[in-house]
C-alpha cells in the first residue's frame, strides 16, 4: 500500500462520494453525494448581479416660473390628434443618445373600455402631481392604432418612457411604477402625503366605458354568412331539404285526396 487509506462510507466528506452499486441499490447515494454534490454547485456558482438601470438624461420644467398657469396644477396630457401625440413627443434640441439631455415622456397606452386600465387609472392621474416637472401622456390605443406597431405595443396597459421622441423603457412590472420612474429619469418623485386625494379622480377615467363596437358586429355578420354558405354545401343540407320537400308534397297530396 502507498499509505493512503480510503475513508469508510460513514465517514465520507463534503465532496467525495461512494459510487458503488451497493450504496446505489440502498439508495445511500441520497443521503452522502445528493446533497455534497449540491454544496458544491452552490459554491461554485457565482452570485447573480442585477444589470445596471438604462438611465436616462431628461430635461425638466421649471416650474418657479409658472406664475399662475397651469402648470401649477400639473395633470395627465390627453393630445387628440396625431399632431398633438408628435408634439408632445417633439425631441428639444440636438441630443442623439440616452446619456444626453433630451426631452423625457412618459406615456401610457391605454383604452377607456379597458377593465385593467380603470384600475390602474387613479395611479396614473397621481403621476404628474408626484413628477411634476415630468410630462406625462395619455394615448387611446383604440383611436390611434398605428402606434401599436410603430411602439411595439402588444398587451394594454403598457407604460413607456420616451427620450427625444424615441421608446426606450417599458414598463415590465418588476418594480412600483413611482420607483421605476424614478431608478431610469433620476427624478425624485414628491412626498405622496403631501397630494389631495381627490387628483387621482381625473383625467383619465377609473371606470370602464361602454360603447357599441360595430366592427365586432360587421364580423360576426360575417361569420354567420360564411358558416351558412358551408352548410348550404353539405350532404345533410341536401338531404334535410329533400326530406322537407318530399314531406311537403305528400302532405299536398293528402290533402288534394280528402277533398276529391
Amino acid at each position: 500500500m502507498n499509505g493512503t487509506t480510503t475513508p469508510a462510507t460513514g465517514s465520507l466528506s463534503r465532496g467525495q462520494c461512494d459510487y458503488s452499486f451497493q450504496s446505489y441499490a440502498l439508495m445511500r447515494d441520497r443521503h452522502t453525494c445528493v446533497p455534497d454534490d449540491e454544496h458544491i454547485a452552490h459554491l461554485s456558482e457565482a452570485p447573480q448581479q442585477r444589470r445596471p438601470p438604462i438611465l436616462l438624461k431628461c430635461l425638466q420644467r421649471d416650474l418657479s416660473q409658472a406664475g399662475n398657469d397651469s402648470d401649477v396644477h400639473p395633470s395627465v396630457l390627453i393630445p387628440k390628434t396625431a399632431k398633438e401625440i408628435l408634439t408632445l413627443l417633439k425631441p428639444i434640441g440636438n441630443a442623439t443618445k440616452r446619456h444626453e439631455a433630451g426631452s423625457c415622456v412618459v406615456m401610457y397606452f391605454c383604452t377607456p373600455f379597458s377593465l385593467s386600465c380603470a384600475r390602474v387609472a387613479k395611479l396614473v392621474n397621481l403621476l404628474p402631481h408626484m413628477f411634476p416637472t415630468l410630462p406625462i401622456g395619455y394615448i387611446d390605443a383604440s383611436q390611434f392604432t398605428r402606434f401599436n406597431a410603430e411602439f411595439g405595443i402588444i398587451s394594454l396597459p403598457t407604460l413607456m418612457i420616451f427620450h427625444q421622441g424615441r421608446p426606450l423603457i417599458k414598463y415590465d412590472g418588476d418594480d412600483n411604477v413611482v420607483t421605476f420612474i424614478t431608478r431610469h429619469t433620476n427624478i425624485r418623485p414628491i412626498d405622496f402625503h403631501l397630494i389631495q386625494p381627490n387628483f387621482a379622480n381625473g383625467p383619465v377615467p377609473t371606470e370602464p366605458g361602454h360603447k357599441t363596437d360595430l366592427y365586432l358586429f360587421l364580423s360576426w355578420g360575417f361569420i354567420i354568412v360564411c358558416l351558412g354558405n358551408y352548410v348550404r354545401r353539405t350532404l345533410f343540407w341536401k338531404q334535410l331539404v329533400e326530406m322537407v320537400q318530399r314531406n311537403w308534397r305528400e302532405s299536398e297530396e293528402t290533402q288534394m285526396e280528402m277533398i276529391d
